[in-house]
């Protein structure tokens, strides 16, 4: 797969430090909710390595939005696109959430910038007749990302802040105690996907899904930077089968495929 060249519509930014990209690929696009692209400012803007981004909303087949919190160097580069700039893009990238067959009662639990991939599955699962609530958290209510979009698609959001600003005071994992869940999808710091673990593993919720935060050079399972230690070893791949490559057998697990 190579890169394409991409357009920047507009540039959002719904917090202090991230910056939302509304951007226009050259055809149509048809990722899975949970996959991810490489994106690389270019133009001599970003001498670093593309950075690996789950796409966000979606507002016609080839309109995509990218959602990050500037961090260093390359998101850097990233956000500092404005509408008709050019950039580098590959993907879509990695393996998706699994979506049901039926109806069933869904939870969504994002923390900081972990929301971008729950819009699209969201979505996706009402319309597959689910009933979805979302639960995301935030360090304070100034980092709570992507209420009002969730929202509007007509989902139940719940938020959660470690300094209490907005929401349940504490973890945004605390929220899963009080709700009935046939399915959890999860995206966002490893504490709180660990958190979320370790509620699949004391309550009876076997469908618990994990999207996975990682540096990858590559996005395409060469470089080897981006291993995750499996919590069974596959016998079959030898050496190799302690751990797994989350650009390419995740970037989502099942709760009990992997080691936090």
């Amino acid at each position: 797969m190579k890169p394409q060249e991409i357009r920047v519509v507009e540039r959002l930014q719904p917090a202090p430090d991230c910056v939302e990209l509304v951007t226009e690929f050259p055809d149509d696009e048809l990722p899975a909710p949970g996959q991810f692209y490489m994106l690389s400012a270019g133009d001599g803007r970003d001498t670093y390595l593309p950075r690996p981004l789950s796409f966000y909303r979606t507002f016609s087949p080839r309109r995509l939005s990218f959602l990050f919190r500037v961090v260093g160097p390359g998101t850097q580069a990233l956000a500092a696109l404005r509408a008709r700039d050019r950039l580098q893009a590959m993907g879509p990238l990695g393996q998706g959430f699994p979506l049901p067959e039926h109806p069933l009662r869904a939870v969504l639990v994002g923390g900081g910038v972990g929301v971008p991939p729950l819009w699209s599955l969201g979505r996706a699962l009402q319309e597959r007749g689910c009933q979805v609530t979302a639960l995301i958290g935030a360090r304070t209510r100034s980092g709570l990302l992507g209420q009002a979009e969730l929202e509007a698609l007509g989902m139940r959001v719940l938020t959660a802040t470690d300094d209490g600003s907005r929401g349940h005071h504490g973890p945004v994992t605390d929220l899963l105690a009080g709700l009935d869940a046939d399915a959890v999808f999860a995206c966002g710091p490893e504490p709180m996907l660990g958190a979320v673990q370790s509620f699949a593993a004391s309550r009876p919720v076997p469908d618990t899904y994990l999207a996975l935060e990682a540096a990858m050079a590559c996005g395409y399972g060469v470089c080897l930077g981006c291993a995750v230690e499996r919590a069974k070893p596959d016998p079959e791949l030898g050496p190799y089968g302690t751990y797994a490559r989350v650009c390419r057998e995740g970037p989502v697990f099942r709760w009990d495929e992997v080691k936090l």
